[in-house]
Parts: structure tokens; sequence; C-alpha cells
């Protein structure tokens, strides 16, 4: 039987480890909120939402229990699904339990599958992108999911290999994650990735700026712009690096582009955004979100910092994501605290 580990099983790792276990998937999650470690091992994973309830009796071990699985059989894969910046100590802590043929996927936001491979091993690392999956671990052992399954138009996640081509084990780790969601083995891996960096980055660090929800953040007129202007100047970049960008999201990738100067793209991208929006739940509140509610540190440098340094790379003005980026790290520090008066801070 395959085995599987998961290390973070915060909103994404324990959302993909509850549908695992449930499938009888041999699947342990390592995670280093004691607490949610507690809740887990008495209560299982509890998961609901938008794609209705899985409740699942899981194996969980706290990050210190880890040495303890010297004495199992080794895993085939795992999935690295904490935040972006404990990518490196993450991937060093599972590497020794694999199998000489194992392999770690990377399950976040962000573009961390170089750091990975800088240590598990470039033929050893792929990638997943979180396509469709909005969710929030809203207490201990219990996760929210806040938008709807994937579809075979939107694939819910796709995972990819580093190189782009199709192998057993990329087909095999799809059929796993398709028990959570649809998802699909993707030939453009690093497309897939800036697609979805395009995403976050024109709306999560915007609900950690006002406190908004994602719904609030969608409809009001500053936010709405400044987000238009994000995404725009990120799809420019990503085409800058010679990336063919791939659909997510429910937006047209294109018209977000041509939004900064055609007025007619900028009031289609409008009326795509305000659809997506309706689609999900008025909680819903991406991770840059719920991390300032929660007084933890965001993955801003990972996001729209990773936009920036990129952008004058390549000559693309990026000045709104250095602005959002700036007045994040200032939240952080306690400098400011969240509220729509700060947009314009950033926009103008």
């Amino acid at each position: 039987m395959t085995r599987i580990c998961i290390v973070g099983a915060g909103a994404v790792g324990g959302y993909v480890g509850a549908h695992l276990s449930a499938a009888g998937i041999d699947t342990t999650l390592v995670d280093p909120w004691p607490e949610n470690v507690q809740a887990m091992r008495e209560r299982g994973l509890v998961v609901s939402g938008m794609a209705g309830t899985v409740s699942a009796r899981v194996r969980a071990l706290h990050v210190s229990d880890v040495p303890q699985l010297v004495r199992e059989r080794p895993f085939d894969a795992a999935f690295i699904a904490v935040k972006a910046y404990d990518t490196a100590w993450a991937t060093q802590l599972v590497l020794p339990y694999l199998a000489p043929t194992g392999c770690v996927v990377s399950l976040q936001n962000g573009i961390n599958e170089e750091t990975i491979a800088a240590i598990a091993g470039w033929s050893r690392t792929l990638g997943c992108s979180v396509s469709a999956l909005a969710a929030e671990l809203v207490e201990p052992g219990r996760i929210v999911r806040n938008s709807p399954l994937g579809d075979d138009k939107k694939a819910g996640l796709r995972i990819g290999e580093l190189h782009g081509q199709v192998t057993p084990r990329a087909t095999m780790l799809a059929g796993l994650l398709s028990h959570g969601d649809t998802c699909k083995v993707t030939t453009n891996l690093w497309g897939e990735r800036w697609s979805k960096l395009t995403i976050n980055a024109m709306r999560n660090g915007l609900c950690a700026l006002t406190g908004m929800t994602g719904k609030q953040r969608d409809t009001h007129p500053v936010s709405l712009d400044l987000s238009i202007r994000l995404g725009s100047s990120c799809i420019r970049v990503g085409r800058a690096l010679g990336l063919a960008l791939e659909p997510v999201g429910g937006l047209d990738l294109d018209l977000l582009a041509r939004a900064d100067d055609e007025p007619a793209a900028r009031d289609a991208i409008t009326r795509m955004i305000l659809e997506v929006a309706q689609s999900r739940t008025d909680a819903q509140r991406p991770s840059m979100g719920q991390d300032i509610l929660k007084g933890r540190r965001t993955e801003i440098d990972a996001i729209n910092g990773l936009v920036a340094r990129r952008g004058e790379e390549v000559g693309v003005d990026v000045r709104f994501h250095h602005r959002l980026v700036d007045a994040i790290r200032r939240i952080e520090r306690g400098e400011a605290t969240p509220s729509p008066d700060l947009l314009r801070h950033v926009a103008d």
C-alpha cells in the first residue's frame, strides 16, 4: 500500500489528509501546533462546508514525534503543506523517512519547488497548484471549505513534474488527490504556478491589508480596482519570464492583462471577479487575511514580494506590489491596523 506523509495539517494539508484517510490511504499528518495534533488524535479531522462533510480518523504526529518514524516503512511521497517560509525545514524534516524512490510535493502558496529541489533533489520534486480550494482551519481538528469543488473544466488541483512530462508517479498522485477534489496532471507546472500566484497576489494581501473577507474585497470599489492592477502587472511579469499562463480562478487572464489599459477589458474582468465572488461563502477569507487575524506572519514575501522581485528583473512596473508588501510588513510589526483606509496608501 502507498504510504503518504503530509507535513502541515492546516487548511489545505488537513483537508487533503482527511480525504486520503477517509479513503483508506495510509496517511500520516505532521503538524507543529500541539492543540491541533491533540484534537486530531482524540476526535479525528472534520471537514465541512461547500463540498459536504467528511469526518475521518487520522494518524497525527507532532513534529517532535517524527524521529520515531525511523522504525517504520518509508513513505512513498511527502506533501509539504506548511507556509512558504517554512518550506526548507519541513523538507529536511521528512526527507530521511522517504523511500529511495520517494518524492516530495509542494502543496503550498507561492513557488517553492526550487527550495524543495535544492534539498531533496530535482528528480524527487513535484508541485501541485491548489487551483480552486479555499478553506480555513477554524479550530483544532476542524476545517471549513468555502469554495465549490472543481470540475472537468476547472480542476481543483493540478499536479506536475518540474520537467513537464506525464509520469506514472504524477498520475498515481493525481489519483490519490482526486479523493478530495478533481485533480489533473499538468505538463505546464511553472505556468500553472504563476497563474495561481496571480490570483493570490491580487487577492490575498488585500484582505490582510483591509481586514475584509474575500467578498467584501471584491465588492469594494477601491479594493477591486487595486486588485485588478495587481493581477494585471503579475501577468505581465509572468509573460516576460517566458511562462505560458493557464486559466485559473474563473478569470480570463488575457483580459486581466489588458485591464490596466483597456476599459472594455476592465469591465469584463470586473464582471468575472464579481461572479467568482458570488460562488463562495460570505465568510471566505484567504490565508493571509486569516494569518493577520491570528497574529501570525504572512506569506507576503512569497507572493507579492516574489512578483516584485521578478518584475524588477524583467523591467515590469511592480510598484503596487512593493507598496502592498511594505504595508503588510507594517501590520505584522504592529505599526498599523488592518483597515480599508490603508488602501489609499497602496493605490495612490
